[in-house]
């Protein structure tokens, strides 16, 4: 499914162009689009990490899934070849809430077990669940569930120069570590040193900028002095 494009959001574009001035190479010669395009996905890649670890909601997406009964009961399981499966974009899942199928309760909290689901009989709600093995465990219910699942989700790869980047104003950080890793590919080690350094202080403004408005999550001030590590794959 194409992503569509918004103002809100910078082009794949904007940020090689940055790159390639950041290692004057702004005509191309060497890194041309097929050339960064990898380089700027491991930096994608990386903010991703970086923001999901600092508590960022901005990965945070939400669904709601109908589990029907087949033989008497729901599936045991969601994963990625279940009906329903679980979503195309899922890292690992948050919380997950329950309700009769077709009705209108409220949603209920399901518990999270973390060491195995205990040997019960299904009821009438699935009231427990397990991530294991990239799979969502259930013990299975004897009536239709709607499940919400609240999770952390991978944004799309870049693919074209068009692609908005979903993560607001983050072109000067994915910009700067793309730099980094170009100056470094060259042998110019001191010029990827700053470049990965001015890329870690734009990433932790962005954080920061996130942050201020969830002033309710804690957050553990740096030490002094400390450089967060950023490792491209």
């Amino acid at each position: 499914m194409p992503v569509l494009s918004s103002t809100a959001y910078d082009q794949t574009e904007t940020a090689l162009n940055l790159t390639r001035a950041l290692i004057n190479d702004a005509a191309g010669s060497v890194f041309n689009d097929p050339t960064l395009m990898p380089l700027l996905n491991s930096a994608y890649r990386a903010l991703q990490r970086e923001l999901a670890e600092a508590g960022v909601s901005v990965l945070v997406s939400q669904v709601d899934l109908d589990l029907p009964l087949t033989g008497g009961l729901t599936t045991a399981e969601l994963s990625d070849t279940s009906t329903p499966q679980l979503p195309t974009d899922l890292m690992v899942p948050h919380q997950l809430w329950e309700q009769q199928a077709g009705s209108s309760d409220l949603f209920v909290p399901m518990e999270k077990i973390v060491s195995g689901l205990p040997n019960l009989q299904p009821g009438s709600f699935l009231r427990m669940w397990e991530w294991r093995e990239d799979t969502i465990q259930l013990l299975g219910a004897t009536s239709e569930v709607t499940v919400r699942l609240r999770y952390e989700k991978v944004l799309p790869q870049l693919v074209l120069g068009s692609d908005p980047i979903l993560i607001r104003a983050s072109n000067d950080a994915l910009a700067y570590a793309t730099a980094a890793v170009a100056a470094r590919a060259r042998g110019a080690r001191a010029l990827a040193a700053d470049m990965q350094s001015t890329a870690l202080e734009a990433t932790e403004k962005l954080i920061e900028r996130y942050i201020r408005p969830e002033q309710f999550k804690a957050r553990r001030r740096k030490p002094y002095g400390f450089h967060r590590r950023v490792i491209y794959l």
